[in-house]
């Protein structure tokens, strides 16, 4: 029978297994995922079948989405990278 204890300490190794413990996602990075998944939609794309190419697409439409939503709301004109720049 395992104690408490004995049970924390298997919480330890599996966090530091997979690089430490993990923290509850704020609302800027539910609001950014919630992007994602909207632009995957929009381009019939499911992201974790998609291959390499289908997720940097997916990813960069909505890196790009995010931060000219992010300078309309802070009147920011701050340069943008342009989708898929070298």
């Amino acid at each position: 029978m395992t104690t408490d204890l004995e049970e924390m300490y298997k919480v330890d190794v599996l966090a530091k297994k997979a690089g430490g413990y993990f923290s509850i996602p704020d609302e800027d990075e539910l609001a950014y995922t919630d992007l994602l998944f909207s632009v995957c939609n929009q381009f019939g794309i499911r992201y974790y079948n998609a291959t390499p190419k289908e997720r940097f697409f997916v990813e960069e439409v909505t890196r790009v989405t995010w931060e000219h939503q992010n300078a309309q709301t802070a009147e920011s004109i701050a340069a943008i990278r342009p989708a898929f720049a070298i």
